[in-house]
């Protein structure tokens, strides 16, 4: 039974695949049952930890998780910045960007008196050490500041806040300012028809900047002047005559104690709770009925283990060398993901993710999202938290899906490694069976590219071989194709000389004869007579043909029996234009460009001026008629090149390929000379005799027309 190389090679190759194969596939099912087992185990912990909060009696009444209002209640901020009181706004980033505009749905006064581009602004708490910090950025078109002689400080652009006292007492303050600068809160009367101010309160400061488009307030109150209560609002004052409020936005109105909002921070109780029960390379998150983070423990990043220094063996240098080598190709098949990141929620943010909405609903869900620029991905279990079968919020415990890709990439790697090994061994094992079918197909080529000289001449008709497999037709199928050229080539070389020498026997019988017949009549008709020449011209025409033949068939011997010399190129080129062509041509401008120095060459002068010939007349035969023929001689390292330009009709692509073959013409115009498609065949005859090379190009100048380039390699310098 015969099998072919391909078929061999094939199924030597396919068996290594399996590896590779088998190895993702393995990776793709643990992964799946990976994820799976993640998402039961934070389904479970979600769902305890609700157990565990709802079954604390009244806690969650006392973190004030029931009857929250979202437009009332303020949320405090750990401010991660040390906060200055400059009346600019970049001390509060990166945080501000969680700041909640105020504005027409805020409006504490009628609607007809307002527009939103005339008050609306946007609002930040938080808590650093002892104090509380608010910031106010307001877009205010027209600012009314407060009269120095006036006792009506709300008679301006104003700031009013209202909050209950750690013993439980309303208090009213108002914030303005007779200009930009440092300020300071005013304790109002408890009877809201009271305008006068009671004292001014040192412990409540701030600072009032303008703006562009508005001003910003920013002000720090002692923790312990402030209970759980809170609300504040800005009115605005356009008109300065009567000084009267245009519109007021904010939480609540501050004379009415009864609407004034809860004031929320971070649960410690809860966090406590949390922390007795955390999971590892986990994060929970407790979030109120707005969203809003209310108790946070554990962190999504791992923690750093102390290092240890190891002995490293040969063996696990060499190992991690491989891995080392081998990491960028790991990179295309596995899952890229990063151990260092940060957190990206900041308390009490609103946690704004999939599924958070389901869990306030009461349906436990499981979502995913990343973070760190889409680098790790965050799997998230969300479960309703209950009181009394109410929904009062949610519980999110979150985990990075990192410890599963770390082991998918390393099932990856090892099915890599594998197949990498697999291939060495099997190379190993090809590697005889390659490195002859190598030399087998080098040996096929050495004897097929040896066949045929450069001057086209088949030299070998035979390739030897005994295997039979497809190298072996192959051989035999070149053995036949060349023996068969070989006898095309010996048949073509002695029909011309045959064909020569039997043709001009009859024609010199033909060119007698007609000479005689000529003598032999007196005075013949003028018709008769141009009879007589047009057929001694095509007799003689005939004679040139059969010279050319004769001259391109004995070519190569007559050069094998030529002498070379070393004879200066540049003169010679000056002396045979200026005798030679311009002589035969005189109808035809020449131009030579020169070269300074003297161009040496080695070889026969005579037969590089028979090139040239051939090249100058191919070249005055197809040129435009105007244009100059130009000869060009220069020396690059150490090769002469000469080059002869005509500009006429460019040359076909079919035939840059077979111009220089013997019996190739393509000539349109018609002459008086005789033209085989023998001249471009002897010169390259001469010139490859010459150990040298001719070429042919269209120019590319933008000019129509070709160029031919002769170059001379150093070797024959």
């Amino acid at each position: 039974m015969r099998f072919s190389l391909r078929v061999k090679l094939t199924l030597a190759s396919l068996l290594l695949l399996v590896i590779p194969f088998i190895g993702f596939r393995f990776s793709e099912i643990i992964t799946r049952d990976l994820v799976e087992s993640r998402k039961e185990t934070l389904l479970f912990s979600a769902r305890a930890v609700a157990s565990a909060l709802a079954g604390r009696t009244g806690l969650l009444d006392q973190e004030l998780f029931h009857s929250l209002n979202q437009s009332r209640d303020l949320y405090l901020f750990h401010l991660t910045n040390p906060i200055r009181l400059n009346g600019k706004s970049d001390d509060w980033l990166p945080q501000l960007k969680e700041a909640e505009e105020f504005a027409g749905e805020h409006l504490l006064t009628p609607e007809s008196s307002y527009s939103y581009n005339s008050l609306h602004f946007k609002h930040m708490l938080g808590v650093q050490g002892e104090y509380l910090y608010a910031i106010f950025l307001v877009t205010d078109d027209h600012l009314v500041y407060r009269s120095e002689q006036s006792l009506d400080i709300d008679s301006a652009d104003h700031l009013q806040i209202a909050f209950e006292s750690q013993n439980g007492t309303m208090r009213r303050y108002l914030v303005s300012t007779s200009e930009p600068g440092w300020v300071n809160g005013f304790l109002m009367p408890e009877n809201p028809e009271e305008r006068l101010p009671v004292i001014r309160e040192p412990r409540i400061q701030g600072m009032w900047s303008e703006t562009t488009d508005g001003y910003i307030i920013e002000l720090r109150i002692p923790r312990d002047l402030i209970g759980e209560r809170f609300a504040f609002a800005i009115a605005d004052v356009d008109e300065t005559t009567t000084r009267q409020t245009t519109a007021m936005i904010g939480t609540a109105n501050p004379d009415h104690p009864e609407k004034l909002g809860w004031l929320l921070s971070p649960s410690k109780t809860i966090e406590h709770i949390l922390q007795s029960i955390g999971r590892p390379q986990s994060r929970i998150l407790i979030v109120d009925s707005n969203q809003r983070v209310r108790a946070s423990f554990g962190s999504l990043t791992p923690e750093k283990q102390p290092e240890q220094k190891e002995t490293k063996s040969l063996l696990s240098s060499v190992s991690g060398a491989i891995y080392g080598a081998l990491d960028p190709l790991y990179r295309i098949f596995t899952t890229p993901f990063t151990e260092e990141f940060k957190t990206p929620v900041a308390m009490p943010t609103t946690l704004d993710i999939s599924g958070v909405k389901e869990g306030l609903q009461g349906k436990s869900t499981i979502t995913r999202y990343r973070i760190a620029a889409g680098q790790v991905e965050v799997m998230a279990a969300i479960a309703p938290l209950k009181e009394d079968e109410k929904v009062i919020g949610a519980v999110v415990v979150e985990q990075t899906t990192n410890s599963i890709l770390a082991l998918q990439n390393r099932v990856i790697e090892e099915a890599l490694s594998l197949t990498i090994l697999a291939f060495c061994f099997g190379a190993l094992s090809l590697l005889f069976f390659a490195s002859r079918l190598s030399s087998r197909i080098r040996q096929l080529r050495d004897q097929a590219a040896g066949a045929i000289s450069k001057t086209g001449q088949i030299q070998v008709s035979r390739i030897r071989t005994k295997a039979r497999d497809e190298i072996g037709d192959l051989s035999r199928t070149l053995s036949s194709m060349l023996s068969q050229l070989r006898e095309q080539s010996i048949y073509r070389e002695t029909m011309a000389d045959n064909l020569e020498h039997e043709m001009r026997t009859p024609l010199a019988g033909i060119s007698a004869s007609l000479k005689n017949l000529r003598g032999e009549i007196d005075n013949p008709p003028e018709r008769i007579r141009n009879y007589l020449d047009w057929a001694l011209s095509d007799v003689m025409r005939l004679e040139k043909l059969l010279s050319a033949i004769r001259d391109a068939t004995n070519l190569q011997e007559a050069l094998d029996r030529d002498s070379h010399e070393d004879f200066n190129l540049a003169e010679a080129l000056q002396v045979w234009l200026q005798h030679s062509w311009r002589q035969a041509f005189p109808e035809v401008d020449f131009y030579y460009d020169r070269p300074e120095g003297d161009i040496i060459l080695h070889g026969d002068p005579g037969r590089i001026r028979q090139l040239l010939d051939k090249l100058i007349e191919n070249g005055v035969s197809f040129k435009k008629e105007g244009t100059p023929i130009v000869i060009g001689l220069k020396q690059l390292d150490r090769d002469i090149v000469l080059t002869v330009i005509n500009e006429g009709p460019p040359i076909p692509e079919e035939l840059r390929g077979q111009i220089f073959n013997s019996m190739v013409s393509r000539r349109t115009r018609h002459d008086s000379r005789p033209h085989l498609g023998l001249g471009l065949y002897v010169a390259r005859t001469i010139m490859l005799h010459h150990q040298g090379s001719i070429s042919v190009d269209n120019l590319t100048d933008g000019r129509e027309g070709v160029v031919f380039t002769l170059r001379f390699p150093a070797a024959a310098v």
